[in-house]
Formats: structure tokens, sequence, C-alpha cells
């Protein structure tokens, strides 16, 4: 009897062992309960919620992990993008993966994400542009992480210290500097046929389109150069130093010129792209060669001209004129109201020496000349002649009002400041209340 008593017993105390240790069993829903909230938390980013559920780590390591997913070291754009991209994260939690041991369980968690960098190869833009890329991009990024989760004292399952780390490649992209370079055609000006007259050229050594940009674009442009339809001429790759881009041919670059050196008549066509091909400018130029006419000097201005020659002795004029430097000389002598130069330009037949220049200004639409102050000028200076790498001299009477205003302004050109009631040349330029934009 007392041995079927201790069977009895030993029987008893194995049930209660086997009844315990059923409790204390981890069921494989929970695991993927935790994993799911976990996940959940990795998906928006939100750093003090992963750190919460995840075992304590250094508190440098906190605090970076801190500053990168709040894009605190940001400034708006880059966070905007980032966000962005953080906002296309889904995750898939692996229940087949879940495996159990103890007090510690791992499982695979799959994450997925647009993939910026395919988004953004190659692209230049700003932010507008960007966020229009990874709004059209289709491809993901895909990686699965394995997660352990350690049992703690008060019963919670946290993530392992080192699982942090693991997130390093689906978090890349806050760790990138994306380069919102403006889109050249979005800052383009203008384009402007250097030193022609009316955008043709007559019995010239040179050619020159200038394209202009509203600032530095810090990118390489190339060009090619075409007559009547056949290609004469195709550029390396150059980056802009400036606001503008120049594109020219003369006989050092295999034109063909007359015995007096100038380009062969015809239509010549210059097309100046990006480097990635993108086109930025499509223009065609007359070049008309005058043999009888030659270079013969200019003496005395036509009727109806906005300059005068009152002196022609003190150089051997080839020509003269109100130069478009940025799209804005409506017609000879007419600026638009938003040009930045005033320029007035001599070219030379031969050497002369230095010259001095003053502008003066009236203002008013319907202003008078007649009693201008010749001892108060807006801007003076004293300049040589420039010689140009064609071979080609000029003066250049440049002036940059600090602010355009509508009115007259008056070019006197002379030997020095004290000679103005003597000039060799004087001009005349209006600018009018319109911009270039309206003309368009």
């Amino acid at each position: 009897m007392k041995t079927v008593k201790e069977i009895i017993s030993s029987l008893l105390i194995l049930a209660f062992v086997l009844s315990i240790a059923s409790c204390n069993k981890t069921n494989p829903e929970d695991i993927a309960t935790t994993a799911d909230t976990y996940a959940k938390c990795v998906q928006y980013m939100d750093a003090e919620r992963i750190l919460y559920n995840t075992e304590p780590v250094e508190e440098a390591v906190s605090d970076a992990f801190k500053k990168k997913l709040t894009l605190t070291d940001d400034d708006y754009d880059q966070a905007d993008i980032k966000s962005i991209i953080g906002q296309t994260i889904e995750y898939t939690i692996n229940n087949d993966s879940i495996v159990i041991n103890g007090k510690t369980a791992s499982l695979d968690v799959s994450f997925k994400r647009i993939k910026y960098e395919a988004a953004f190869n190659n692209l230049v833009g700003l932010k507008d542009a960007h966020l229009k890329a990874l709004n059209d991009c289709k491809e993901s990024f895909d990686t699965t992480i394995n997660i352990t989760l350690n049992k703690q004292d008060d019963g919670r399952w946290l993530a392992s210290a080192d699982t942090l780390a693991k997130f390093d490649e689906l978090y890349s992209f806050l760790d990138a500097k994306y380069d919102f370079t403006p889109d050249t055609p979005d800052i383009f000006d203008s384009t402007t046929w250097l030193f022609s007259k009316d955008r043709n050229y007559e019995n010239t050594k040179c050619i020159e389109l200038d394209i202009w940009f509203k600032y530095d674009p810090e990118q390489e442009f190339y060009y090619t150069v075409s007559k009547n339809g056949e290609e004469l001429y195709k550029s390396e790759p150059e980056a802009t130093t400036d606001i503008f881009f120049r594109a020219k041919y003369d006989k050092s670059l295999g034109a063909k010129t007359n015995s007096k050196g100038y380009l062969d008549q015809g239509f010549y066509n210059i097309k100046i792209y990006r480097k990635d091909g993108l086109l930025m400018a499509d223009e065609t130029t007359k070049v008309i060669v005058d043999g009888a006419k030659g270079s013969p000097e200019i003496t005395s201005a036509p009727k109806g001209a906005s300059y005068s020659i009152k002196d022609p002795s003190f150089a051997s004029i080839k020509s003269l004129g109100w130069w478009d430097y940025s799209g804005t000389l409506l017609s000879d002598g007419i600026y638009c109201f938003n040009t930045k130069t005033l320029a007035f330009s001599i070219e030379l037949l031969s050497d002369a020496p230095s010259v001095y220049y003053a502008y003066y200004f009236v203002p008013g639409e319907n202003a008078s000349t007649k009693n201008i102050d010749y001892s108060k000028p807006v801007y003076s200076n004293t300049i040589e002649q420039f010689i140009y790498i064609d071979g080609t001299t000029f003066f250049n009477f440049d002036y940059e009002p600090e602010t355009i205003e509508v009115g007259t302004y008056v070019l006197v050109i002379a030997k020095d400041a004290f000679s103005v009631d003597k000039p060799y040349v004087t001009a005349t330029c209006k600018i009018i209340p319109q911009t270039s934009d309206e003309f368009v």
C-alpha cells in the first residue's frame, strides 16, 4: 500500500512540474507579436521606441542613433527627401523562421523601401525634381534582417543590442547627401552672337555664340558648328567658369577663310549641349563677305545712328555700336529695363592709345540731353584696347549701374577727363520701362 502511495505521489509531482513547464513555454505567436511591434518602430523610424524595445546600449551609440533618425543635422530640403524615402519602408514577419530556445528567440524580418540610388542616378534638379523621381521610381531595395530577442527578468522580450547596427543598410539613405543642382534649363537666361550686327556678321574672322545663365551652373558643355547643314566642328566638353559659356569658331578651329582672313560666306549653325547631351541652344547666323567693301575705315555715323563720331583721328575704326550682352537690347540704343550692362564697343583696324570714357544719366522717359553737367558723370574710366584671341581689337566701354533707371544714358569718349568738351565719340542709349520678357 505504501508503495502505491509513493507512486501516486511521484506521479502528482511529475504532473505538477509538467504543468509549470507548460505554463512557462513561449508561444511563437508572442514572439511574432513582439517582432511586429519592433519592426513597426523601425518602419516609422521612431528612434525612442526602437531603443525602448532594445537591450541597453552605450550612451554615445544611443545619441548617434537618435540624431540620425530624427534628421537633426539636415537642412529642410535634405530632411524632406529623407523623410519621403523613409515613408516607403515596408516589412514582413517571417513566422516560419521563428526559433525559440528558452529565454532567447530569433526570427527573420524582411524590409523593403524605394531604391533611391536608382531614382537619383544622374539626376540634375532641385528638390522638386528629386521628389518627382521618387514618385516615378518603381525599383525597390530589399533586405532580410535576423533579429534576436532576449527575455528580460521582468518578462519583456527585447531585441539584442547588436540589432541597431543591422539597420545600417536599410537606413543608408539617412547618411546620404543629396545634390540639389539646378536643372540647366531652369537657369538659362539668353544667347548672344558676340560682336554681330543684328545677330549676323559681315567680313568677320570669327563667330561666337554665347549662352548666358542666371548664375554659374558649374557644369560641362560642348558645341557643334555646321555650315549649310554640314557639321564642321565639335568641341570637347568644357566647364563654365562664369555665368556664360562661349562657343566660337574661327580659323584656329579649322574654319575656311579667304585671302583676307574672313570666314567663308554662308549660314552657320551652332548648337550648345550639356555634357549629357541635353540641347541648350540652337542658333543660326548669316556670314556675308563683301570683297569690294573689305574693311573701310569709318569716319562718320550714318543718319539716325545712336552715336556720333566727333573726331575720327583718334583711331582707325572698323565698326562701332551698342552691344547686347544678355538679350536686353531691343534695337539700336534701346535697352530694356532688366538690362545689367550698358555696352558700347569700337572695333579697331589698328592699334590705338588708351581713351577715357564717362557715362551721364538723365532720368525720365522723355529725357532731354541738352543741359548735361559734364563735370558729374555717374561712371568714368580709362581703358586700353583689348585684343581677343581671334586677333580682333576693341575698345569696350562697359557700365553696370548698381540700380538701372528709366531714362537716357549718354556716353562720352575722349582723350582724358579734361577733354570731355572735345570728345572723340558720343553715344546715347535709352532705358525703357518694359523688360525683355515682354518682347519674347
